[in-house]
């Protein structure tokens, strides 16, 4: 009897508190465009960019100071247009701390190829296949991410450029076949997403 009574002012209660008002939080997205980018943008095109700093290291890329100056400039880009956007996007200065905080983070990550260069790593025989097969795994992530093509290109270029022989020539222009149209058609799609 005592542990119905308890269940029926439970019950009781419950009621009524389904029945009182609460106050309705609203989103605004403003500030969150910058802190959106950085998170999903940066952050996947730093950890790509690590993947693509080892890739690079072992097969010996870092040796010439020309190539780790191109790659550091070229991974500059990124983290440059999270800081324009975090500059003109933010709502206070938690939200610009944070955004600030985790670009420098990424821009420290950019600066690696530099640091790589003082290893001296010289290239061996096997350079041109490990970044042509290098390619191959980019693509293959890129089949479910498809931005990722743009580093499997990248990719089959420089190993097409690192004196190949043969076998791996017909890797790296049959990873560059299957990546230039997957990446056309990533293009078009994401062209169609923004002009519908």
């Amino acid at each position: 009897m005592i542990h119905s009574t308890m269940d029926a002012q439970r019950l009781s209660i419950s009621a009524l508190l389904l029945l009182l008002p609460v106050p309705a939080f609203a989103f605004s997205a403003a500030g969150s465009t910058a802190t959106a980018f950085i998170i999903l943008v940066l952050g996947g095109f730093t950890l790509l960019n690590l993947v693509l700093n080892a890739l690079f290291f072992f097969a010996g890329k870092y040796q010439s100071r020309r190539f780790s100056k191109v790659h550091t400039l070229g991974s500059l880009i990124v983290p440059l247009i999270a800081l324009v956007l975090t500059v003109m996007d933010h709502r206070g200065f938690a939200d610009i701390a944070f955004n600030l905080g985790l670009i420098l983070v990424a821009i420290a990550l950019a600066l690696l190829p530099l640091q790589l260069t003082l290893s001296k790593r010289a290239p061996s025989q096997h350079s041109p296949l490990i970044l042509a097969l290098g390619a191959f795994v980019f693509l293959a992530i890129a089949y479910v991410i498809p931005p990722v093509v743009l580093f499997a290109v990248l990719v089959a270029h420089v190993a097409l450029q690192s004196q190949p022989n043969n076998k791996t020539r017909i890797v790296s222009f049959a990873a560059l076949f299957i990546g230039y149209p997957l990446m056309a058609y990533w293009l078009y799609q994401t062209l169609q997403m923004f002009t519908s």
